[in-house]
């Protein structure tokens, strides 16, 4: 039980107590037979029969006074309003469904329980009264034994329906808590799939890419059935924004994870998601922001290159170079393709001060990430820079790649 109590499976203090109270009734009718059968002979087995009935009524009766005593409300999130993204978006603030859950159940709950303790509490001096005095009338009109019917039918009541109303409010509390939770909100494994690392990408021109694994694509479409107002954890709020983000609806992704990363502040993948949203909505000033104090980025590469050189290129190769580094930037095409556009520009501001050792380096590095470019996608890559001069960004590494041989041959 420790162990599963570590683990959170707090339904086994359910099932340990159904056991313990399964097996003492099954005990004490056993007694209570072998008490009553060399006397009473063909009466034990009424007694018996009848205080079973009693006693199955009486926890059946507590059960339900557990069960709406134990009732699990549904928690309401304070929408987005309070903020002024979600105040401008209000329409796609949720996703296609609208259906709330129904309360009936719960407001019934609150009103039964606070009328059985306003009740309870009045009449509390009179309860051991009124219990002894039905306890006499269902001995006489039902299990008939002088000797100890009375007391016998108060045990039976005072075991069976504390423990039925235990029974209804911890299975409540526990497994059926679990239940709803699984039913209105979003499995924990979709969450954990659309949040996984990369898994909102931008393109070269700095657009969101769609989802192409399909694991992704199954998650965002479970996401997706749930309304923003069904989602509680700043987890769920930014695996419903990333996965509308993969789905064109980045107003609705931008509130849902501006009010993630709000909620929890220290975590810089929320930030970074944000960012990519703001950066694809060009925002770009939005995402700077955002992301000042963090060069964990690749989407921090993207915007330096907006920025004054040579700030905005240092900036950009430096954040670049430390994430070529790390595992999987081999695969990442947009972040090689903004590299060489950093050089790019770093190779027209060394022309500009007539540093020919900085042009020249910067211009072999322009070669590098071009040959890392065309190893992951040849023909992306040179659609790409067949446009390059259409983009600010672009401008000086397409001008660069025009008037060298070498580089105007990995394009032919």
């Amino acid at each position: 039980m420790t162990l599963a109590l570590r683990r959170g499976d707090f339904a086994i203090i359910f099932h340990w107590f159904f056991r313990c109270f399964l097996w003492t009734s099954v005990f004490g009718f056993l007694l209570l037979l072998a008490a009553t059968l060399p006397t009473l002979h063909e009466a034990a087995f009424r007694i018996v029969g009848l205080s079973f009935i009693f006693a199955a009524a009486c926890t059946v009766s507590g059960w339900v006074l557990g069960l709406l005593f134990g009732i699990p409300r549904s928690l309401s999130r304070p929408q987005g309003g309070s903020t002024p993204a979600a105040a401008a978006t209000p329409a796609t603030a949720a996703s296609p469904l609208s259906s709330r859950v129904n309360t009936n159940l719960e407001d019934i709950s609150d009103w039964l329980t606070k009328t059985l303790v306003g009740v309870g509490l009045t009449q509390l001096y009179f309860v051991p009264h009124y219990l002894w005095e039905a306890a006499a009338k269902l001995n006489k009109l039902g299990i008939q034994w002088d000797a100890g019917g009375q007391i016998l039918v108060l045990a039976l009541f005072l075991y069976f329906a504390p423990a039925g109303f235990w029974l209804g409010y911890v299975g409540t509390r526990t497994i059926l808590t679990r239940l709803f939770d699984d039913i209105e909100r979003p499995p924990a494994a979709a969450i954990k799939t659309s949040l996984a690392p990369d898994a909102l990408k931008l393109d070269p021109q700095g657009k969101l890419e769609p989802a192409t694994n399909p694991e992704v694509r199954a998650a965002d479409a479970v996401l997706l059935k749930f309304p923003m107002t069904a989602l509680n954890t700043p987890r769920e709020l930014a695996a419903w924004g990333v996965a509308n983000a993969r789905n064109n609806n980045l107003e609705g992704a931008a509130v849902a994870l501006l009010e993630a990363s709000r909620a929890e502040p220290s975590e810089p993948a929320f930030k970074q998601a944000l960012a990519k949203i703001y950066t694809a909505q060009d925002r770009k000033d939005d995402a700077q922001q955002l992301l000042k104090d963090d060069d964990t980025s690749d989407v921090a590469v993207y915007n330096a290159l907006s920025e004054p050189p040579p700030d905005g290129f240092d900036k950009a190769i430096r954040i670049g170079t430390r994430l070529e580094q790390q595992p999987g930037a081999d695969r990442n095409l947009s972040l090689h393709i903004w590299m060489a556009a950093a050089y790019g520009q770093q190779s027209r501001y060394a022309t500009s001060k007539e540093d020919s050792a900085l042009r020249r380096q910067a211009r072999d590095r322009v070669l590098a990430e071009l040959k890392a470019a065309l190893a992951i996608d040849r023909d992306q890559t040179r659609q790409l820079l067949r446009q390059a001069p259409q983009r600010a960004i672009y401008q000086d590494l397409a001008q660069l790649v025009a008037n060298d041989e070498e580089l105007a041959a990995l394009l032919a």
